[in-house]
C-alpha cells in the first residue's frame, strides 16, 4: 500500500475515498500518511476538493497533476519541501493552501495556474517567488507571511486583481517600483520587514483601506502617500519617523491610526520650540508652558483627521502637543499618549465630545486640565507614573468612571 504510509492511515484514506463519488470532496487530517502512492491518485481523479492536512506528508507523487478537476486543495501542516513539476497541470485550481510546510521555492511553471484566486503559502521557508509570479492573473488573495523573502519579482505588480496581501514577517528591504499598480488592493500587511522607504508612487493604491507598515525601518513616507484617500486603518508603529508626516493630514478617511514606538518628536519639519526672533542666545529650549502659550506649533496636523476614532501616539519622545484644533476630532473615542515626555495636556483634549478613554501614563505631567473632569463621555483616564502636583479635590465626583492615579502623592 505504498512505503511510508502507516496501515492505519492507509485504511483511513481508503475509507474516506470510498464515499467521495457523490460529493467530490475528500478530507483527511491528523494522520501519518507520509507519502501518497500513485494508485491512490488514480482513484481520486474525480475530486474537486482535497484536504490532506497535518498528515506528515514529505512529498507528493510525480503524477499529482493528474487531479485535473481539483478546484480547492489544502496541504497545510505537512513537511513538503518541494512540489512536483506536474503541479501546474491543475488548471482548474481556484484555492490553494500550502501553509505550514517547509517549501523553499516554487517552480516557474507554478505560475501557469491561471484560475488560482486564493493562495496561502505562509509559514514556509520561501527565499523568493518565481520570476513569472505576476502571471497569476486571477489571484485575489495572497498570504506569504512568515517566510524569508528578501525581495519581490518585478512582475509582482502585474497581479491586477489582488485585493488582500499579507507579506508580514519576511526580510523585504524594498518593494518593486511599480507596486502602486496593484490598483485593486484593499488590505495590505507589510509589517515586520526591513523596509527603509516606500516606492515613489505608492499612493497609486487608490483602493487601499487597511495598511500595516509596523516594525520596519521607515524614516519617511513618499509624497504620494497623501493620495491614499480610501485608507481607514493605518499602522506605522515601530519605525523611525521623527517628524509627523504632513501626508497623514490628507488622509481624511482614517478611523484607526497607530503611530507608536517611533522617534516622533516634531509636528512640523525643522520645528523649533521657540519663536525665531525670541530664540535664546545660548540655544536653550524654553520650558513647555512657554511653548504652548506662544503656540509656535501653529495648526494641528491631526485636525483634518475628522473620522478618527482610535489614535495611538504612545512610546515616542513628544514634549508638546498642538494647543489648537482638537475640536475637529469629534469622533475620537480612544487617545493613547503613554510614555512620552509631555508636561501639559491641552484643554482641547479634555473637551473632545466622544472621548471615552485617555491614556497619558508615564509622562512628565504636573497638572491636568479641568476639562478632563467635566467630560461626560470620558470613562477611563490613566495618569499613573507622572509628576502630578494637584488634581481637583472632587475629581472622583465627576464623570470619569475609572481613574488610575498610581504614584500620585
Amino acid at each position: 500500500m505504498g512505503a511510508g504510509a502507516s496501515t492505519k492511515a492507509s485504511k483511513e484514506f481508503d475509507d474516506a475515498l470510498n464515499g467521495t463519488e457523490a460529493t467530490g470532496k475528500l478530507v483527511v487530517r491528523n494522520c501519518e500518511l507520509l507519502a501518497l502512492p500513485p494508485e491512490w491518485l488514480q482513484r481520486a481523479v474525480h475530486l474537486k476538493e482535497l484536504r490532506l492536512e497535518h498528515a506528515k506528508l514529505k512529498q507528493l507523487p510525480a503524477s499529482f497533476g493528474c487531479l485535473l478537476l481539483l478546484e480547492r486543495l489544502s496541504l497545510s501542516g505537512n513537511q513538503l519541501e518541494t512540489l512536483p513539476l506536474s503541479f501546474h497541470e491543475l488548471q482548474r485550481l481556484e484555492e490553494l493552501d500550502l501553509s505550514c510546510n517547509a517549501l523553499r521555492s516554487l517552480f516557474g511553471n507554478f505560475c501557469n495556474l491561471g484560475a488560482l484566486r486564493r493562495l496561502f503559502v505562509h509559514e514556509n521557508a520561501l527565499k523568493k517567488l518565481p520570476t513569472e509570479f505576476g502571471a497569476l492573473s486571477s489571484l485575489q488573495m495572497l498570504d506569504v507571511h512568515n517566510n524569508v523573502l528578501k525581495k519581490l519579482p518585478k512582475s509582482f505588480p502585474c497581479l491586477a486583481q489582488l485585493t488582500r496581501l499579507d507579506l508580514s514577517r519576511n526580510k523585504l528591504r524594498k518593494l518593486p517600483e511599480a507596486f502602486g499598480n496593484l490598483s485593486a488592493l484593499r488590505i495590505c500587511n507589510l509589517s515586520r520587514n526591513m523596509l527603509r522607504e516606500l516606492p515613489e508612487f505608492f499612493g497609486m493604491l487608490g483602493a487601499l483601506e487597511v495598511l500595516s507598515l509596523s516594525y520596519n525601518a521607515l524614516y519617511k513616507l513618499p509624497v504620494s502617500f497623501a493620495e491614499l484617500a480610501s485608507l481607514t486603518n493605518l499602522s506605522l508603529t515601530g519605525n523611525r519617523i521623527e517628524c509627523f508626516p504632513v501626508q497623514i493630514s490628507a488622509l481624511k478617511a482614517l478611523v484607526t491610526f497607530t503611530y507608536a514606538e517611533n522617534r516622533l518628536r516634531l509636528w512640523k519639519p525643522g520645528e523649533k520650540y521657540f519663536l525665531e526672533e525670541e530664540a535664546p542666545e545660548n540655544d536653550q529650549v524654553l520650558d513647555t508652558e512657554a511653548i504652548v502659550e506662544m503656540d509656535t506649533l501653529g495648526s494641528n496636523p491631526l485636525a483634518t483627521l475628522v473620522a478618527i476614532q482610535y489614535l495611538d501616539l504612545s512610546d515616542n519622545v513628544l514634549e508638546v502637543l498642538p494647543s489648537r484644533g482638537w475640536e475637529h476630532l469629534e469622533m475620537l473615542l480612544h487617545l493613547k499618549l503613554t510614555r512620552n515626555r509631555l508636561q501639559i495636556i491641552p484643554s482641547g483634549v479634555g473637551n473632545l465630545p466622544k472621548l471615552q478613554r485617555l491614556d497619558i501614563a508615564a509622562n512628565k505631567l504636573k497638572t491636568l486640565p479641568n476639562s478632563l473632569f467635566s467630560n461626560k463621555s470620558l470613562a477611563y483616564l490613566d495618569v499613573q507614573h507622572n509628576n502630578l502636583q494637584e488634581i481637583p479635590e472632587n475629581a472622583g465626583e465627576f464623570f470619569v468612571a475609572s481613574l488610575n492615579l498610581k504614584n500620585y502623592a
